[in-house]
């Protein structure tokens, strides 16, 4: 009877993660049904525009630039496939006797210190079934990372040759145009402006594209920068000048940010040292104070107990 809880419990599981894996798809489905027909009148703005109605799981991939319509789909079914592989390896361990073997050779060290290492044998399956699990969440999560990355260190150069070519009076779409000409198109920032671009070209105002932009971004040295853009644009102010102060700020803050870092290392150093250098340091001043009282201590028990 007890052999047949673990697989009753693995076939629950799959049981209930496909069914919130179906269900979810039948939603995503309805929602990108529902918001093709309302953008059927700007074909271009379709990716910019789906954005609006995704939430919670579709929102994070979308902005970490998995903008696939079956994204949260796939991202749920490796994710279940994975935790299942883990239950799966743990059930062969169980059948195998591995992990009875494992306990039962612990539990045999005299003086009953193997039992202290019991739980953490049998912990090993569920955690390494665990970080199966979590691993595209990790992927998913390194990925978000490296795109904002990448936009942080692209802005103030795209800033500056903004400026530039605003003071030589190139208007901003046509100045956007030419400065995403000599970036690379590959870099997120520049596929953002681009889709920004092909929102403009399909009807949308520019400062609904813009915000419709801010908002696939997240970023919020970005979203600062689109906030003043929109500013400068309802008060009529220079473009020049607001794009002038705000690669100004962006460089302030990474000079900031880079002197923190920097304040944080003394910190950062001390668990190493703690672990690597300590423990050698005491070996070498102890130890051998150590060896000649334990030694004294025997000469000492030997002529007493002679």
């Amino acid at each position: 009877m007890q052999n047949l809880i673990l697989p009753a419990l693995i076939v629950s599981a799959s049981i209930l993660l496909f069914a919130v894996i179906y269900m979810i798809a039948f939603r995503s489905g309805i929602r990108s049904r529902l918001q093709t027909q309302q953008d059927s009148t700007a074909s271009g703005s379709v990716t910019s525009a789906r954005l609006q109605d995704y939430r919670g799981l579709s929102g994070w991939l979308f902005r970490a630039g998995f903008r696939g319509k079956r994204a949260s789909l796939f991202f749920l079914l490796f994710t279940g496939l994975l935790m299942l592989t883990g239950l799966g390896f743990r059930y062969q361990l169980q059948i195998t006797g591995v992990i009875d073997l494992t306990v039962n050779t612990v539990r045999a060290i005299p003086g009953g210190v193997g039992n202290v290492a019991v739980p953490f044998i049998l912990g090993v399956p569920w955690f390494m079934t665990f970080v199966l699990s979590i691993r595209p969440l990790l992927i998913v999560r390194s990925v978000r990372r490296l795109r904002v990355k990448e936009i942080e260190q692209d802005l103030p150069l795209l800033l500056d040759l903004l400026n530039t070519l605003a003071q030589a009076g190139i208007a901003f779409d046509a100045a956007l145009e030419q400065v995403l000409e000599a970036n690379s198109p590959r870099r997120p920032l520049t596929k953002e402006f681009r889709i920004f671009q092909v929102d403009v070209l399909a009807g949308r105002s520019r400062s609904d594209s813009l915000r419709m932009l801010m908002r696939r971004v997240d970023i919020p040295v970005f979203s600062s920068f689109i906030s003043a853009i929109l500013q400068a644009e309802m008060m009529g102010a220079g473009m020049s000048d607001t794009l002038k102060t705000q690669a100004k700020e962006i460089r302030e803050r990474r000079k900031e940010r880079a002197r923190a870092a920097a304040m944080s290392i003394p910190t950062l150093l001390v668990l190493p040292m703690v672990i690597g250098f300590l423990p050698g340091i005491f070996i070498v001043l102890i130890g051998p104070l150590l060896f000649d009282a334990f030694g004294a201590l025997g000469q000492t028990l030997r002529g007493v107990s002679g």
